[in-house]
């Protein structure tokens, strides 16, 4: 292709044909780019709900938290209360840890204090510098419920609704209908508080970032779907569990990097695709997939690293591998959709009918 393109080049009297060579070449080659690179065996849908059908309205919690008068909270937090019964009163009393009962003005003083010290009314400038515009996270989560509906048209489209939890948590649900989503765990990396505020979990600060707002709302949606295995359960079963969730939050958000949605750079993600073949054999020899002592969750939980592995490994590769086993099947089974996939709770069976197999290098 060089080689023709430097001939064309001397052919002055053809610049224009060349120009249209060039520019079909570029065009094909993104295409063909685009396709390699998109999930190709996603689930059989049970409805198709198209991306136009789908309103995403935000609400901003926050904004009005933060707008209310401290000199008359008792008054503006009632009419908060009353405009949005359900979430405000997750939000007081799980999200806030005030208790429901107990001292009225005990209550309000926590209220006053969290609005108007200080700290907080730096976070919510903050937020609102970096976070006031969302419209980026309307656009994801219109793919994603537009998806979510599809797969699950039983399911009500989510409200989604925006606050501040001083870094307490990330997405939540406040119902099977509500998403909250915590802004101040969306800062950035280089958010200058989060080093010693996540001293102990240093390597979760990467993932406090914007472009995973999406993904941990599906994430959410996921975990409310697929049931959490007990504790009686094996390895293998932790380990399909998280390749489901991964799995779900790919068929919601199909254009998203697989690196991204768990939350790897591009140097770890680099490692499991590489050692794949040596991943599955560390948990063969070690003779752990059928273990269903507790401690056995070290290996699908987050860390800067997984137990037993290099220390090159990130956290989580067994829900990696997980995941891996999922595609397969899905792979192996095509006609299966995201409702049945989640049915299955015989990690075994999947394992199985995956026929996985990772090759080596």
């Amino acid at each position: 292709m060089l080689f023709f393109i430097l001939f064309l080049q001397h052919k002055s009297c053809k610049m224009n044909a060349l120009k249209k060579i060039i520019l079909f070449v570029f065009i094909l080659a993104g295409i063909i780019s685009c396709t390699c690179n998109r999930q190709t065996n996603l689930p059989e849908k049970e409805k198709e709900v198209k991306k136009s059908e789908i309103n995403v309205d935000i609400i901003r919690f926050e904004k009005e938290l933060f707008a209310c008068d401290p000199n008359k909270l008792d008054v503006d937090l009632n009419k908060l209360q009353q405009k949005y019964p359900t979430f405000y009163n997750i939000f007081y009393n799980q999200v806030l840890n005030i208790p429901a009962a107990g001292d009225i003005g005990t209550q309000l003083n926590v209220m006053q204090d969290f609005i108007t010290k200080k700290a907080m009314k730096g976070l919510y400038d903050t937020v609102e510098y970096k976070l006031g515009n969302l419209d980026f996270l309307k656009e994801e989560l219109q793919t994603a419920f537009a998806n979510y509906k599809s797969y699950f048209p039983e399911k009500p489209t989510p409200k989604v609704v925006t606050c501040i939890s001083e870094f307490s948590y990330s997405v939540f649900t406040a119902t099977d209908s509500i998403l909250g989503i915590s802004l101040d765990k969306y800062l950035g990396p280089k958010y200058i508080y989060y080093p010693s505020v996540f001293a102990e979990t240093s390597f979760m600060i990467p993932t406090f970032d914007k472009k995973y707002m999406a993904i941990d709302c599906a994430n959410v949606l996921a975990a409310n779907i697929i049931p959490a295995p007990d504790d009686k359960s094996t390895l293998l079963d932790k380990m399909i569990a998280e390749g489901k969730i991964l799995y779900f939050i790919q068929s919601l958000l199909p254009d998203k990097k697989e690196n991204d949605i768990i939350k790897y750079d591009e140097k770890h993600w680099k490692f499991c695709v590489e050692s794949e073949p040596q991943i599955w054999a560390f948990f063969l020899n070690e003779n752990i997939l059928y273990n269903t002592d507790f401690e056995q969750f070290k290996y699908v939980k987050d860390g800067p690293t997984t137990y037993g592995m290099p220390k090159e490994s990130p956290g989580r590769v067994g829900a990696w591998l997980g995941w891996q086993i999922v595609k397969a099947y899905m792979k192996e089974n095509p006609k299966t959709t995201l409702k049945q996939l989640v049915a299955i709770k015989d990690g075994q069976k999947i394992l199985t009918a995956s026929k996985y197999k990772p090759k080596t290098n």
